[in-house]
């Protein structure tokens, strides 16, 4: 079973995700809107995947994804964000995110992209990953 923290400071993208990592039977360890906690909690709860709001409570994304994979530097990370900034996304993945998904987002893509995350080649900040957005 996948572990996945997950890091969101909004209800209604924190609630839906849930209920799509439990459709697909997948386990949530741990979950946080403030990200200096989720770099603390990382360690401890050793999250297979980590679904991560690029614009948490306490912190920003760049910095949290960079924090985690100083402690693993294979860590799979999918930021979460609301804006369809291509520089916020491009910031993302360069820190070394595998993916990055603008909320809202398409439910079946969503379960897609999480159901293949095992079989996801080890991503390099250099290449460019997948940008899923509604249609």
């Amino acid at each position: 079973m996948t572990r996945v923290m997950i890091v969101e400071n909004a209800e209604k993208p924190l609630w839906l995700a849930k209920k799509l990592l439990s459709a697909i039977n997948y386990e949530i360890v741990f979950e946080t809107a403030n990200g200096y906690e989720a770099i603390e909690k990382y360690e401890v709860v050793k999250p297979d995947l980590v679904l991560l709001d690029l614009k948490p409570s306490q912190n920003d994304g760049q910095n949290i994804i960079q924090e985690i994979k100083k402690k693993n530097s294979e860590a799979r990370i999918i930021g979460l964000t609301r804006y369809s900034d291509a520089k916020i996304i491009e910031d993302c993945l360069n820190c070394g995110a595998l993916q990055c998904i603008t909320i809202p987002f398409n439910m079946k893509d969503f379960v897609t992209l999480l159901s293949g995350i095992e079989k996801l080649p080890k991503v390099k900040s250099e290449e460019r990953p997948l940008i899923i957005e509604e249609a």
